[in-house]
C-alpha cells in the first residue's frame, strides 16, 4: 500500500511557501520559483499529495516537464515518496505527450474525416534535422538549380519552423500557420517563395508518413482544433494539469494547454520569468507574465529562498537581473541563508588566450578532485577551441557538453535508418540514406529514376524500388540485392520472433557495415565500431526495460531525445564545457564564465529594422541568460573579460560586459589586467595598439576588493602560480595528446569459438533456465523465470523481478543470469 503524503508530511518536509503550493489543489496556481528554490521538490510533493491523499488516479494527471530526463527523475522521486511503483503515463515533455496523443488518435474515424479521409497514420516516422534538410535540399535544387546553397536551406528551414511555432490571433481566435495561411498572408516575394517551399515540404512529409519535431505539437493542436469532441474527451480525462518551466512555453504549446484544461481549471504552472532564455526559438515570456490574467483568479506562490548557492553569488546575480523591467506581480526577492562564501571573482585579461590560460590555471590550482565539479560556460560554441587547448596544455581532462549526440553520429544514424525503413516503408529519407551505404554501386542516376517515378505518382519509394529491382533494367540486379536484404529483415519483424537487439545485429552483419567502416577509415574504425556495439547494448537495455517494446516504440524513444536530456557524467573526473543555454537545469560547485565582453555577452544581433523595444527585449533576454549562468554555481563563481580577442577573422578590442558593471560591488573581487606578453596579434599582422581597460571598473572602487595579485599566490599573469612544468620530451609531442579521450588498450584476443554443433537450450531441453527457476540479474536483482522461448541467439526468458514486480524479457545471449537454485 502506498505511503500517504498528507498535510502533516508537507509541513514537515517543505518550507512554508513550498507547503502552501503543494496543499492547494483546486483552481489555477502560479508557482513563481526563483533559481535554486526547490520548485521540483514542491511539485513532486504536490503530485504525491494529489494521488495519495486525494486519491486522484495517476493517469488523470497531465504533468509536463522540460526534458525527458526531468520526467523520469520526477517519477522516481514520487515513487520513492509513496514507496510504491506508481506509473504516470502522462508525465513527459510537450513533444512526448503530443506523440502519445497522435499515436492514439490518428486512426480514429473522426480524425480522418476531419482531414478529408487521408492524413497521417499512427505508424509515422519522426524526421531529425538531417532528414529535414535533405528534403529541403531536393525542393530548392529543383527550383534554384546550382544557386541552391547551405545558407539558403538554413534560412528556409528557419522560416518553416517559425511558421509552425507562431500562432496568429484573428478576432480573438487562435489560427495556426498552415501552408495555406502562410501563402495567403505573404506580402513580399521572399515570403511567398518561403510559403511555397513550406507547402511542398509538408506535402513530401505527408507522402513519407513523416513529421518533424515541430509537427508533433503543430499537428496535435491542429487535430484538436478540427475535432472539437476529441478535445472535450481529453479535457474530461485530465483532472489536474501541472506544467514545469512555464516561462519557456511557446504559442503553440500554450494553445495546446488551453485545449486540454477543463472547466475546473485545476492547473498549476511553475516557472521563473527571470530564467526565460529561449525567446530566439519561440518561447514567449508574455505567457507566464499573463497567466494571472488569462486564468484569473489565480493563486500566486513565490519561492524566493535559494538553497543552491552562497549568499554572495545570489546577491551578485540578483543585482544584475534587477536591471530588467519586470511586472509588479513578477517581482521576487531571491535570497540565500547559506554562508556568504567566496566573493565573485572578476578577472580582466589581455586577450582570449590569456583568458583561457587563466581559467585552466585556476582549475589546476583547485586540484584534480574538483575537476568533475567544475564547469566552463561560454556564450557561443566558437569560444570553446582556445579553452580546450589551454586545458589540454595543463593536462586537465574535459568534455564538451552539447557536442555530437551519441544518436547523431553517422554510423549510428545509418543503422537507425535501416530500422526506420522496417518500421515505416514510406520513410523515403531512410531509404535514401542507406540505399548505397555501404556502397552497392547504386548510382545517383538510378536513384533519380526512382524519385522521378515517385513524383509521377507510381507509388512510394519502396514500391517503385521493388518494381525496378524486379524489372529488366541495367540497375535491376544491384537493386535486387538491396530489396532482398530489406525484405528478409521485414520477414523477421513480421514473424515477431526476433528481439530488437538481434534484429540490429542481423542488419549490421548482413550489410557488412563493420567491414565498411574499416575500409572507409582504419584510424577511426575501432571507435566507430565500438559505437555500433554500444548502440546494440542500448537497444538491449530498452528491450529489457520495456517488456512489450516494439521497433516503432524504440525509434520514437530515440527521436524524442534532445540535447537537454544529456547527463553530466561526473564519474570520469573531467571538467565540463558548454554554452550557457545548455546549462539550464544543471549545477556545479565552481563555474567559470568566459567572454564577459560587450558584443560577446551580451550578444545582441541588431538590424536596421529592429525597433528600440525589440533591442531592449533582446538585451533583457541576454541579462536573464547571464543570471542563469551565475546561479548554476554553488560555491565559486569566476567571470572573465578579455580586452581583445580573435573574432570573425580578425583581432579586435572589446569593452567589458555591462553585466560586470551591474554587479553589486560588495560581493566582487576584481583583478585588473597585467600585460606582460608581446603584442597580441603580431603573428596575424595586427599592430595597432589596443585600448586598455586596466582601470578597475566602478564596482571595484566603491567598496569592492580590487586586487592586482589575485588570491592564489604570485605569478606573471593575474597572480596565479603555474603547476609543475611539463617535461620537454612530452611538450614537444603536445599536439598528439588529447586528454579528453580515454586511452585505448588493445584487448587480449578472445579464444576462437569451438567448432562443431552448439548446445542450444529451448523450452524442451534439459535447461537450467526453466519456469520457476530463481535467477539474479546484475541490474534488476533477484527474480523468478515465468516463461522460456526462442532458440539460438533469440533464446530468451521472461523474469518477474522482486524489486518492482515487473516482468522483463531477458535475451540469454546478452544477460549473464545467475541461477539461484
Amino acid at each position: 500500500m502506498a505511503r500517504i503524503v498528507d498535510e502533516e508530511v508537507l509541513d514537515r518536509e517543505l518550507n512554508p511557501e513550498q507547503a502552501a503550493a503543494a496543499k492547494k489543489i483546486d483552481g489555477p496556481m502560479l508557482i513563481l520559483a526563483g533559481a535554486g528554490s526547490g520548485k521540483t521538490r514542491a511539485i513532486t510533493y504536490k503530485i504525491a499529495h494529489l494521488v495519495s491523499r486525494h486519491h486522484v488516479e495517476p493517469g488523470r494527471v497531465l504533468a509536463v516537464t522540460f526534458t525527458n530526463k526531468a520526467a523520469r527523475e520526477m517519477t522516481g522521486r514520487i515513487q520513492k515518496l509513496l514507496d510504491c511503483d506508481m506509473r504516470f503515463p502522462w508525465m513527459g515533455t510537450f513533444h512526448s505527450v503530443c506523440l502519445r496523443l497522435l499515436k492514439r488518435c490518428l486512426n480514429m474515424e473522426a480524425v480522418l474525416r476531419a482531414f478529408g479521409g487521408k492524413w497521417y497514420d499512427a505508424n509515422f516516422s519522426i524526421y531529425d534535422d538531417d532528414d529535414q534538410k535533405r528534403i529541403l535540399k531536393q525542393i530548392l535544387k529543383e527550383d534554384l538549380g546550382d544557386e541552391c546553397d547551405a545558407a539558403e536551406i538554413k534560412r528556409v528551414h528557419g522560416a518553416i519552423s517559425r511558421y509552425k511555432n507562431t500562432v496568429l490571433y484573428v478576432g480573438g481566435c487562435a489560427e495556426l500557420q498552415t501552408p495555406d495561411v502562410a501563402l495567403s498572408r505573404a506580402e513580399f516575394a521572399d515570403e511567398e517563395r518561403y510559403a511555397r517551399y513550406y507547402a511542398e515540404y509538408q506535402k513530401r512529409l505527408l507522402e513519407s508518413n513523416a513529421m518533424d519535431f515541430d509537427d508533433l505539437l503543430f499537428n496535435t493542436v491542429l487535430m484538436l482544433q478540427r475535432v472539437s469532441n476529441l478535445a472535450e474527451q481529453l479535457q474530461s480525462h485530465f483532472d489536474f494539469v501541472v506544467v514545469d518551466e512555464y516561462q519557456d512555453t511557446n504559442d503553440v504549446q500554450y494553445e495546446l494547454l488551453k485545449l486540454l484544461i477543463n472547466d475546473q481549471r485545476n492547473v498549476t504552472v511553475v516557472g521563473d520569468d527571470d530564467q526565460s532564455i529561449y525567446g530566439w526559438r519561440g518561447a514567449n515570456i508574455k505567457i507566464i507574465r499573463n497567466f494571472h490574467r488569462d486564468f484569473a483568479p489565480v493563486t500566486i506562490v513565490k519561492l524566493e529562498r535559494n538553497y543552491r548557492s552562497t549568499s554572495n553569488i545570489v546577491k551578485g546575480a540578483g543585482s544584475v537581473i534587477a536591471h530588467n523591467i519586470r511586472p509588479a506581480e513578477m517581482e521576487k526577492n531571491v535570497f540565500s541563508k547559506e554562508e556568504a562564501g567566496d566573493p565573485i571573482r572578476v578577472r580582466h585579461l589581455v586577450d582570449d588566450r590569456s583568458e583561457a590560460q587563466q581559467i585552466a590555471e585556476n582549475i589546476s590550482v583547485a586540484g584534480e578532485a574538483n575537476f568533475s565539479k567544475t564547469a566552463i560556460f561560454y556564450r557561443t560554441n566558437a569560444q570553446s577551441r582556445v579553452i580546450e587547448k589551454a586545458l589540454n596544455d595543463l593536462r586537465i581532462p574535459s568534455v564538451i557538453f552539447g557536442g555530437t549526440r551519441f544518436w547523431d553520429r553517422k554510423e549510428i544514424k545509418d543503422i537507425l535508418a535501416y530500422l526506420r525503413l522496417l518500421a515505416n516503408e514510406k520513410d523515403d529519407a531512410a531509404h535514401l540514406r542507406v540505399i548505397n551505404t555501404p556502397p552497392r554501386a547504386i548510382g545517383k542516376t538510378t536513384v533519380e529514376t526512382v524519385l522521378e517515378r515517385v513524383r509521377n505518382g507510381d507509388g512510394t519509394f519502396w514500391q517503385v524500388l521493388v518494381s525496378e529491382a524486379n524489372g529488366t533494367g541495367r540497375s535491376a540486379p544491384k537493386l535486387k540485392g538491396f530489396t532482398d536484404l530489406v525484405q528478409g529483415w521485414k520477414n523477421l519483424v513480421a514473424a515477431g520472433e526476433t528481439p530488437l537487439p538481434i534484429l540490429a545485429e542481423h542488419i549490421i552483419a548482413d550489410t557488412g557495415y563493420k567491414e565498411f567502416l574499416r575500409k572507409e577509415d582504419e584510424l577511426t574504425a575501432d571507435e566507430r565500431i565500438a559505437n555500433i556495439d554500444e548502440m546494440v547494448n542500448a537497444i538491449r537495455e530498452f528491450d529489457e526495460e520495456h517488456p512489450d517494446a516494439t521497433l516503432d516504440a524504440f525509434l520514437q524513444d530515440i527521436s524524442l531525445l534532445t540535447d537537454a536530456d544529456k547527463k553530466v557524467d561526473d564519474s570520469k573526473g573531467a571538467v565540463t564545457l558548454m554554452t550557457i543555454h545548455m546549462a539550464k537545469g544543471l549545477e556545479f560547485n565552481t563555474v567559470h564564465i568566459a567572454g564577459c565582453d560587450e558584443e560577446i555577452f551580451p550578444l545582441v544581433r541588431g538590424s536596421s529594422f529592429a525597433t528600440d523595444k525589440e533591442m531592449r527585449e533582446q538585451m533583457e533576454e541576454e541579462r536573464r541568460l547571464f543570471y542563469v549562468g551565475c546561479t548554476r554555481a554553488e560555491k565559486k563563481l569566476y567571470l572573465y573579460h578579455a580586452e581583445r580577442r580573435f573574432y570573425q577573422g580578425t583581432v579586435r578590442p572589446f569593452l567589458p560586459s555591462r553585466f560586470l558593471k551591474e554587479l553589486d560591488s560588495s560581493v566582487v573581487e576584481f583583478t585588473p589586467c597585467v600585460d606582460t606578453r608581446p603584442a597580441f596579434g603580431s603573428e596575424f599582422g595586427y599592430s595597432p595598439a589596443a585600448p586598455r581597460y586596466n582601470k578597475a571598473p566602478d564596482f571595484a572602487l566603491k567598496g569592492g576588493r580590487p586586487s592586482s595579485s589575485g588570491s592564489f599566490g604570485s605569478g606573471s599573469r593575474g597572480g596565479f602560480s603555474r603547476p609543475g612544468s611539463v617535461p620537454a620530451s612530452v611538450r614537444k609531442n603536445d599536439q598528439r595528446i588529447v586528454y579528453r579521450n580515454p586511452i585505448k588498450v588493445t584487448p587480449v584476443a578472445k579464444p576462437a569459438a569451438p567448432s562443431g554443433p552448439r548446445v542450444v537450450y529451448d523450452e524442451y531441453s534439459e535447461n537450467p533456465y526453466h519456469p520457476g527457476a530463481r535467477v539474479r540479474h546484475s541490474k534488476y536483482g533477484v527474480g523468478t523465470i515465468t516463461k522460456c522461448y526462442g532458440t539460438g541467439d533469440s533464446a530468451r526468458v521472461d523474469v518477474r523481478f522482486n524489486s518492482d514486480n515487473v516482468v522483463r524479457t531477458i535475451i540469454l545471449k546478452y544477460a549473464a543470469l545467475e541461477i539461484m537454485g
